[in-house]
C-alpha cells in the first residue's frame, strides 16, 4: 500500500449535464473507490440511475435539469444554428426556469462532509465557492483542452477568430469573460449573503482566473493529445506542472447484453454498423429507423441503433423493428468499450464521449453532429483521417450516409487506408488511456489542502 493509499479521503465529485458529461466522473469515482476512498457523485436527478445502478456509487442531488432543453425542438434548433451568443442566451433562458437559490443551496448540501471536491466544467464556480467556504481541497477535472493556448482556438468561439492564430488565446478569455459576467450576478450575492465570504471582484475571467492564480490547484484534463489542435500534441504553452493532459478515461469493458451478442452472431460475415446519437433525443425516431433500413439494404449490412433518450415504443416503430429483427437491433445501452471494436463503422453524433470511444476502438467513423461542440469534434476526426466526411444531422439522408459508409467499407474507394488510420489512432488512444486513471488518482491523492 502506497503512502497516499492509507489516507482515506471523503471525495465528492460534482458534474452536471448529459450522460456524456457525467459518466467520466463516475469512472473516476470507481477508480478512487478501488483505492479505498469514500466517493460520492453529485449530479442532477435525471442521471441518478447512471450513478447508483450502472456504477454502484453513492448519489447526492443537484437541483436543476441542465439537459432538459435537449427535449425542446425549438431549443435544439437554436443550439444547432446559433452562435456562441445564442448558446449563452438560450442556456440562461433555460436556467431561468429553475430557482437559482435552490440550485446554489443544493451545492452546499451535496458537497457537505467532503474533504476533496472534484468538479466538472459546468459546476466549477459553484463548487469552488463551497470548497472555499468549507476550507477543503478543490480541483477541476475537465473533458477537453479548454485551457487558454495560442496554438488553437476555443471550439465555442473559434469562428470569432476569423482563422487568425493571433486571436487563439483571446478566444478563450473572451468566452470566460462572458460566462463570468452572467455568473457574477448571482454568485457574488450568494457568496456574501449565504456563504459569508468575500465577493469575487478581482477576477475578470471568473473561475478561470482563480484557478490560474492558485499554484495549489492542479488542472486535470481527461483528453488525448491527439485532439489538442492540428499538431496533435499538448500545447507548448501549457504549464505542465499545473495542467495535466492525461488521456481519455473509459469505463471498464462489460459483457454485452444477451440480445446484442445473439444479434452479432447472426450472419457473422455481414458487416454491422453502429448508429447512435448519444443522449440527444431524436424527434422523429421512425425516420431514423427507415434511414437505417435504407442503408442496410444498399450496403448489404446490418445495424445496431442506440436509442438514447428517444422514444421508439410506438406500435409503428415496434412493428417495423419486428419485421426486420435480423437486420436492425435497437438497444437502450451497451458498453461502447466492448461494442465498438466489433463494428465495421460507427455513425454517431460526435459528442466527445462517443467520439473518444470510437477513436479508441480503432474503427472508422461517420460523424453526424447536432450542436454545441459536436461540429468541432466531427471536423477533428475528419482531420485525423479516421472519418471520410461529416454529415450535419440537420441535413442527414440515407443517400449521404450510404455514400459516406462506402468510403469506409469499400477498398476501391479508400476504405483500406481509412481503416488502417483508424487502427493506428486507436492504438495510440488505448495506450494513453491505460494510464490516465492511475495518473489522475495519483494527483488527486497528493494535492494539498485548498488555499482558495
Amino acid at each position: 500500500m502506497s503512502q497516499q493509499q492509507h489516507r482515506r479521503r471523503r471525495i465528492t465529485i460534482v458534474s452536471i449535464g448529459s450522460r456524456g458529461d457525467v459518466q467520466p466522473y463516475c469512472v473516476l469515482g470507481v477508480a478512487l473507490t478501488e483505492r479505498g476512498h469514500n466517493v460520492t457523485i453529485a449530479t442532477e436527478l435525471r442521471l441518478e440511475s447512471l450513478v447508483t445502478t450502472e456504477f454502484q456509487l453513492p448519489f447526492r442531488p443537484i437541483v436543476g435539469d441542465s439537459t432538459g432543453g435537449l427535449f425542446d425542438p425549438k431549443y435544439q434548433e437554436g443550439l444547432a444554428k446559433g452562435s456562441i451568443f445564442t448558446l449563452i442566451k438560450m442556456t440562461n433562458e433555460w436556467k431561468a426556469k429553475f430557482d437559482v437559490n435552490e440550485i446554489l443551496a443544493s451545492y452546499i448540501t451535496a458537497l457537505e462532509g467532503a474533504d476533496i471536491i472534484i468538479s466538472g466544467g459546468l459546476s466549477m464556480t459553484q463548487s469552488y465557492c463551497v470548497a472555499e467556504k468549507m476550507g477543503v481541497s478543490w480541483l477541476p477535472f475537465i473533458l477537453g483542452p479548454t485551457m487558454p493556448t495560442s496554438e488553437f482556438p476555443c471550439w465555442a468561439t473559434a469562428k470569432l477568430t476569423l482563422g487568425l492564430s493571433c486571436l487563439n488565446k483571446w478566444s478563450y478569455t473572451f468566452l470566460f469573460r462572458q460566462l463570468w459576467k452572467d455568473e457574477a450576478k448571482h454568485i457574488n450575492p450568494w457568496r456574501e449573503n449565504v456563504l459569508n465570504i468575500e465577493p469575487i471582484t478581482d477576477a475578470p475571467l471568473g473561475i478561470a482566473d482563480l484557478v490560474d492564480r492558485n499554484p495549489t490547484i492542479p488542472v486535470l484534463i481527461a483528453t488525448s493529445p491527439v485532439v489538442c489542435g492540428p499538431k496533435q500534441q499538448i500545447p507548448s504553452d501549457y504549464d505542465t506542472d499545473k495542467v495535466h493532459v492525461l488521456g481519455f478515461v473509459f469505463a471498464k469493458a462489460k459483457p454485452l447484453p444477451e440480445n446484442v451478442e445473439a444479434f452479432l452472431n447472426i450472419n457473422v460475415g455481414t458487416p454491422v454498423i453502429y448508429m447512435g446519437f448519444g443522449s440527444m433525443p431524436t424527434a422523429h425516431p421512425m425516420a431514423l429507423i427507415r434511414l437505417a433500413m435504407d442503408v442496410c439494404t444498399a450496403l448489404h449490412c446490418r445495424a445496431i441503433i442506440f436509442a438514447g433518450w428517444s422514444c421508439l415504443s410506438s406500435d409503428e416503430c415496434q412493428s417495423l423493428l419486428k419485421e426486420n429483427e435480423k437486420t436492425i437491433l435497437v438497444v437502450g445501452s451497451a458498453s461502447h468499450t466492448t461494442l465498438f471494436p466489433r463494428m465495421a463503422a460507427i455513425v454517431h453524433h460526435a459528442g466527445i464521449g462517443t467520439t473518444a470511444a470510437a477513436l479508441r476502438s480503432g474503427v472508422p467513423q461517420l460523424p453526424c453532429p447536432v450542436m454545441l461542440d459536436q461540429p468541432h469534434n466531427a471536423a477533428m476526426v475528419k482531420r485525423l483521417g479516421v472519418a471520410p466526411t461529416a454529415i450535419p444531422f440537420a441535413s442527414i439522408t440515407a443517400k449521404k450516409v450510404i455514400k459516406g459508409l462506402e468510403l469506409i467499407l469499400n477498398d476501391d474507394k479508400g476504405g483500406k487506408e481509412i481503416r488502417a488510420r483508424a487502427k493506428e489512432v486507436g492504438q495510440r488512444i488505448a495506450k494513453e488511456s491505460d494510464s490516465s486513471l492511475g495518473q489522475a488518482c495519483d494527483i488527486i491523492e497528493s494535492i494539498p489542502r485548498c488555499e482558495a
